[in-house]
């Protein structure tokens, strides 16, 4: 703030990046890829954030000082920092040259007056926020549904989503209904040396939890405002001022019709709360996240109630990137506290360039690894990114993943190491620009895997550094 009324012509954020490190960029009106030597941005839409690098290194920028702090949904418009956003005179702007790229988070001219501070708030974080677990990927393939079969297991699942909307977890975010099912068939697979986890988040509640009275009578804190109308009991019994979301019928006619949550109120507390109860009681090895509405402190908190009541959980993150629009930087505060991504719905796989797959998708420049989802993706290229879709989600044969899971397991891919295209030692390269390639080494062995994004059908030669 000011001593006195003061005129200022701009206050702005400049972060350079090294041209080795400045490659590949996300949001602000970057839609994942290549970073543009030229790129000017005004606030607009649910973003608040971009990610700058290359999967050596980079870096994560939030522009905060708003009212709310978690990933930025289409259900969650809310207002830009009003710091930054200056009434529509700040924005973002990417300029360099052979020296350095460098990022401008800008705020334009304004007027500081001594009683009304104005207040830059920013986070960092760096990039990769932890190292590839391979192993892992290519070993703990997860199956989504309720219904494996012995043929599943044999292809090697090792992790069961239980999602919401069936028999094991009826409600959305209220899994405290059917606990004896739950319970029987989390420890039936368990003693199978299958993990079992559940859908069960924030964002939405349900219309069936029997707390429902005593948080409608807190007013807008924990379901949000809204024009009401939706399934028809929401109607009656809570006539309007709520914001109605999902339903679901069953078979002998109950209905789960959700409401939206208003979001961060003390209903998180009942939430990482049951969280405990469901790790102790219930047994459940962690979470699938569906896009969710709480921040990074929450999520600690999480991950801290799991860790002391089972210490092997794990969390997957899922996204719809037409509802986050870029899952990848409105999701990176929580890479460090997740162990899987699966960011694939209304990913349009086989129209989006190799740069796209990289940052968009396969959460490699992050430290994490990633299946694919949208139509069950395209396996020739996922395996360029060690990626696959799940069972039995996959809606084709063609697109099973387990003639790929045959193949690393005759190869060993789990002992392997992960040499990507985009790493400079890479042993294999080829002769064309759209056709690239990643190695999977063992002492003796190498097992390549070739992906072309080429228009037309293309020879290529292959060079290799043996």
């Amino acid at each position: 703030h000011a001593a006195e009324r003061t005129q200022v012509r701009d206050i702005r954020l400049e972060i350079p990046f090294r041209p080795k490190i400045a490659q590949y960029m996300m949001g602000m009106g970057v839609t994942g890829g290549r970073m543009p030597a030229r790129h000017d941005w005004k606030w607009k839409g649910p973003q608040d954030s971009f990610w700058a690098g290359h999967p050596d290194g980079g870096l994560h920028c939030e522009l905060r000082g708003g009212s709310y702090h978690g990933p930025m949904l289409n259900l969650y418009r809310t207002p830009p920092p009003p710091a930054w956003h200056n009434a529509g005179k700040g924005g973002l702007r990417v300029a360099g040259d052979s020296k350095a790229s460098v990022v401008s988070v800008y705020s334009g001219p304004r007027e500081i007056l001594p009683d009304a501070p104005a207040c830059f708030e920013f986070a960092l974080l760096v990039t990769p926020v932890k190292p590839l677990d391979t192993a892992r990927q290519f070993t703990e393939r997860y199956y989504h549904s309720t219904t494996p079969a012995e043929a599943d297991l044999k292809a090697g699942i090792k992790v069961i989503n239980v999602h919401h909307a069936n028999h094991l977890n009826p409600f959305i975010n209220y899994p405290f209904i059917a606990n004896d099912a739950l319970k029987a068939f989390v420890d039936h697979w368990q003693a199978r040396g299958i993990k079992v986890k559940i859908y069960y988040t924030l964002r939405e509640l349900t219309n069936q939890l029997p707390e429902i009275w005593f948080l409608r009578s807190l007013g807008y804190e924990v379901f949000a405002d809204g024009p009401g109308g939706g399934y028809p009991w929401l109607r009656e019994h809570l006539g309007d001022h709520y914001l109605p979301q999902w339903y679901f019928r069953f078979e002998d006619g109950t209905v789960c019709a959700a409401l939206a949550n208003s979001g961060e109120t003390r209903w998180y507390n009942f939430y990482v709360e049951g969280l405990g109860w469901l790790m102790r009681n219930i047994g459940i090895d962690g979470l699938y996240l569906d896009d969710v509405s709480f921040d990074r402190r929450t999520l600690q908190r999480m991950r801290r109630v799991m860790a002391e009541a089972r210490p092997d959980c794990r969390i997957d993150l899922h996204s719809n990137t037409a509802f986050s629009i870029g899952p990848a930087t409105q999701y990176a505060e929580f890479f460090p506290y997740v162990d899987k991504l699966w960011f694939g719905e209304s990913f349009r796989y086989d129209e989006m360039t190799p740069d796209q797959w990289l940052v968009q998708a396969s959460g490699i420049p992050f430290g994490l690894m990633s299946d694919m989802l949208q139509g069950g993706g395209n396996p020739w290229l996922g395996m360029v990114y060690g990626m696959t879709a799940r069972l039995p989600w996959s809606n084709t044969n063609l697109k099973n993943p387990r003639p790929v899971w045959k193949v690393w397991d005759d190869f060993g891919i789990a002992d392997a190491r992960m040499i990507g295209y985009w790493d400079s030692r890479c042993p294999v390269k080829t002769s064309h620009a759209d056709v690239l390639a990643t190695a999977y080494v063992r002492p003796g062995k190498t097992l390549i895997a070739i992906g072309s994004w080429a228009k037309l059908e293309t020879e290529v030669r292959l060079e290799i550094d043996w």
